[in-house]
């Protein structure tokens, strides 16, 4: 008998790239926090500038507290924002989730093309619940572990 030699194997379909889920963030609570202060802050921002632009048009001197209040609410938010936002590390990189730092950010990371990388976060965080990560690319969501 003589031996067939090579024989291939059946043809296989091509298995597309497993993609990776979400990865639990530790600190979800926290996070949140300091996506609704950023938040805030920014509607305060807006809020100043269109009660100082009424007062100008205007000249109603009633568009001054709301604009003081704004502005109030923008102070405090980016207070609380700078000193929270430190102990908010990626778990795998260490990086600052919600502090942009001069670092190269991944290819991966998510940005809406008019704000900055941590606007988009927060802006994920709170639209959706997870957010990806800047400088590594990883995607995490907030809430409990998910049990399988």
């Amino acid at each position: 008998m003589k031996d067939p030699g090579f024989q291939p194997a059946d043809p296989r379909p091509i298995e597309a790239p497993r993609e990776r889920r979400a990865r639990h963030f530790p600190r979800s609570g926290r996070l949140l926090l300091v996506a609704v202060l950023l938040f805030a802050a920014f509607a305060g921002f807006a809020g100043f500038v269109a009660g100082v632009v009424m007062l100008g048009v205007t000249r109603e001197r009633a568009w001054g507290w709301p604009a003081l209040g704004c502005l109030g609410v923008f102070v405090l938010g980016r207070a609380l924002v700078f000193v929270l936002a430190d102990a908010l590390t990626c778990p795998l990189c260490h990086g600052t989730v919600m502090k942009e730092r001069r670092c190269r950010k991944h290819d991966d990371a998510f940005r809406l093309w008019p704000l900055s990388y941590r606007a988009s976060a927060v802006l994920s965080v709170l639209g959706q619940g997870m957010f990806r990560c800047m400088y590594c690319g990883t995607l995490w969501r907030l809430g409990g572990k998910r049990r399988e």
